[in-house]
C-alpha cells in the first residue's frame, strides 16, 4: 500500500450528500433473492429509531464549523490518499465527514478538520479490511493498523502530527495508538471468521467482545476524551462504571451498524460472519425478527448508558475524578446521539430498502447480558 498522493489529482465536483437510491432500483436489484430462512430480501425492512424521541433525549447537535471543515476535508482526501475516483466520490456521498460533524459537536475548527481527515482515511482502510477487494488486501490493511507509530505512513503521519500539535498529549496519544493496534488485530479476527465458518464466532458474547474492538470504538473513546478535555488516570478508565459507560456506547454503535448495514452487506456477499446470521441461528428466529431484536438490543444499550450516567455521583469513583467522568459520559452520549442521527440518513446503509420505525427504548432490556459480563 503506497502513501504518496497521485500526480495531478483530478478536479471533481463534489457529489450531493445524503441521496439514497430510488426504491424501484432497489427492488430490481433484489428481485428473487431469498435469505437463509426463505424470506425475499426485497420484503425485509430495516428497523431504525430516533434517540431524540426518548423521554430523556440523547443530545443531537451538528458541529457549528462543519461546512468549511467538510470542504477542506474533501480536498485533503483527494490530494493525499491514493484513491480511485469512484472510491473518492463514494466516501463523500456516504457523508463520512458528516458523521464526524455529528459525533464530535464540541470539536474546535482545527480539530474538526483533523478528525475528518482521520475518519476519511480510516473508513477507506476499514472498507479494504471489509473484503472490498481480496483477502490478501484485507489482511494487509489490518497489518497497517497494527503497525501504526512504528513505520512511516504519509496520510496517518500527516493528521497524527496535527493531532499532537492541537493538544493530543502523550496519554491521549498512547491510548489512541493502542486502540488502533487492537482495532487492526480484532479486524483480522473478523476477516478470518468471514473466510472460514469454523474459525468464526459461535456465541453472542464472543461476537460482542470482539466487535467492541473491531468496530473501532476504543479509538473513538480516546478521541472523545481528547475533544471533551477529559483527564483521567489509567486506573479510572478501568473502573467498572467507566467500563460500563464505554461498553453501552460501543454496543449501541455496533448494534445500530449491524442492523442498518445488513441488507447492503448481504448484497455484497457478506452472508457469513455477520451478527444477524449468528443471532438468527442462536435464537432460531427469521431474519426480520432478528433485525427487530438487534434494534431492541441497541435501544437497551442506550438505556444502560443513561442509567450508568446517573450513577456517577453515587459511585465509589474518587470524588476528584467525578467531574471528568461526567464530562466523558457527556461526550459518549453526544457520540451515541450523533451515531443514531447519521445512521438513519446516510446512503452508506440506506440503499433504497424499506425502513420501519421502532421504539427508542427497549421492551426487554439487556436480556442477552451483554454488559453484565464486563467483556472488553
Amino acid at each position: 500500500m503506497t502513501s504518496s498522493a497521485p500526480h495531478s489529482p483530478p478536479r471533481t465536483r463534489y457529489p450531493r450528500r445524503g441521496a439514497a437510491p430510488a426504491p424501484d432500483a432497489y427492488r430490481t436489484r433484489t428481485a428473487g433473492i431469498r435469505l437463509w430462512d426463505g424470506t425475499l430480501l426485497s420484503e425485509v425492512v430495516t428497523p431504525r429509531h430516533d434517540l431524540a424521541a426518548r423521554p430523556r433525549p440523547f443530545p443531537v447537535q451538528r458541529n457549528y464549523f462543519h461546512a468549511a471543515a467538510l470542504e477542506a476535508g474533501a480536498r485533503w482526501l483527494r490530494e493525499t490518499v491514493p484513491l480511485e475516483r469512484a472510491e473518492y466520490e463514494r466516501l463523500l456521498t456516504e457523508d463520512v465527514g458528516g458523521f464526524v460533524s455529528w459525533v464530535y459537536p464540541d470539536a474546535r475548527p482545527a480539530r474538526l478538520r483533523t478528525l475528518i481527515d482521520f475518519h476519511h482515511w480510516a473508513v477507506w482502510l476499514d472498507d479494504v479490511m471489509d473484503r472490498r477487494t481480496t483477502l490478501e488486501a484485507s489482511l494487509e490493511a489490518c497489518s497497517v493498523l497494527e503497525s501504526l507509530g512504528t513505520v512511516e505512513l504519509a496520510p496517518f503521519d500527516d493528521f497524527f502530527a496535527r493531532m499532537r500539535s492541537q493538544g493530543l498529549h502523550e496519554g491521549h496519544a498512547r491510548r489512541f495508538l493502542t486502540a488502533m493496534h487492537a482495532y487492526g488485530a480484532s479486524s483480522r479476527t473478523e476477516v478470518h471468521a468471514r473466510e472460514d465458518r469454523d474459525r468464526g464466532f459461535t456465541t453472542v458474547p464472543g461476537y460482542i467482545a470482539n466487535r467492541r474492538r473491531s468496530a473501532a470504538m476504543p479509538v473513538y473513546f480516546a478521541l472523545i476524551a481528547w475533544i471533551s478535555g477529559v483527564e483521567l488516570p489509567t486506573r479510572v478508565y478501568g473502573h467498572p462504571l467507566v467500563v460500563q459507560l464505554e461498553n453501552a456506547c460501543s454496543d449501541y454503535a455496533l448494534l445500530c451498524n449491524d442492523a442498518g448495514s445488513f441488507t447492503k452487506e448481504y448484497l455484497a456477499g457478506r452472508t457469513e460472519g455477520t451478527f444477524v446470521r449468528l443471532l438468527s441461528r442462536e435464537l432460531q428466529l427469521p431474519v426480520q425478527e432478528t433485525l427487530h431484536e438487534i434494534a431492541d438490543m441497541a435501544a437497551a444499550a442506550a438505556d444502560d448508558l443513561e442509567a450508568a450516567s446517573d450513577l456517577i455521583d453515587t459511585s465509589d469513583l474518587p470524588a476528584a475524578h467525578r467531574e471528568h467522568v461526567h464530562r466523558y459520559a457527556d461526550g459518549l452520549r453526544k457520540f451515541t446521539g450523533g451515531v443514531n442521527h447519521w445512521s438513519n440518513h446516510t446512503p452508506r446503509y440506506a440503499i433504497g430498502q424499506p425502513m420501519t420505525d421502532t421504539a427508542p427504548t427497549s421492551r426487554a432490556g439487556d436480556r442477552h447480558h451483554l454488559r453484565t459480563d464486563r467483556a472488553t
